[in-house]
């Protein structure tokens, strides 16, 4: 794309047609210690996956309808162990996270919170629960175990977002139970609870669910 020949694209195209957050999420994405290319082509990428990270949020919170943070949140030890490993892996995603907007590394930070929507959550975890969700009793344990994992993941993601998704962040913001400051923007990153007593409970957990995702993929 070069200026002086005239085959450059225009940012408010960009808002005017895909919106300003896809334009920020191709600006995150692209690693910017080298040349930083733009098309149509590479745009409707960006799109893509705005849509992917957009519909696991609104997933997310769509089977948060009833729950009351203030009332409904189980402690760790009542949690079912899908949910204890779902929480813990988004614990662990966030510490990688804050390094690397500490670096600067938007593309990393980019990049990771796609695969996890893509794999971890909408290939893995949300694909197993929705049976319990939709079944079970609306304050059945199980369903209460499953929307306490949402939420504490969707408190996270929101939080995540906000640098990069600043438009869907703040919607997403306005519509998660609880009680919750004015902007998501004014926030600090989630204080995610602990799942386990210790790090060796931890790391057995989550050696025996890799080894369960290897299985189900097979």
């Amino acid at each position: 794309m070069s200026k002086s020949l005239g085959n450059v694209i225009a940012p408010q195209k960009v808002n005017d047609t895909l919106g300003a957050d896809i334009m920020r999420l191709w600006v995150a994405s692209t690693d910017y210690s080298g040349e930083m290319a733009v098309s149509e082509q590479i745009l409707q990428r960006s799109a893509d996956a705005y849509r992917r990270i957009r519909n696991t949020a609104r997933f997310m919170l769509s089977n948060l309808t009833g729950f009351n943070p203030a009332t409904d949140i189980l402690p760790a030890e009542e949690m079912l162990a899908l949910d204890r490993w779902a929480v813990d892996r988004t614990l662990l995603l966030q510490r990688e996270l804050q390094e690397h907007y500490g670096e600067y590394r938007f593309w990393n930070v980019y990049s990771k919170i796609h695969n996890f929507c893509v794999q971890e959550l909408g290939g893995f975890y949300l694909d197993i629960i929705k049976d319990r969700q939709y079944t079970t009793g609306a304050d059945s344990k199980a369903r209460r175990s499953a929307q306490t994992a949402l939420y504490h993941i969707t408190e996270a993601l929101v939080r995540w977002l906000a640098p990069i998704l600043s438009f869907t962040a703040e919607e997403l913001w306005r519509h998660l139970p609880g009680a919750r400051g004015a902007s998501v923007l004014l926030e600090t990153l989630y204080d995610m609870p602990a799942m386990y007593a210790d790090a060796a409970a931890a790391d057995a957990s989550l050696n025996e669910w890799e080894r369960i995702i290897a299985v189900r993929e097979i």
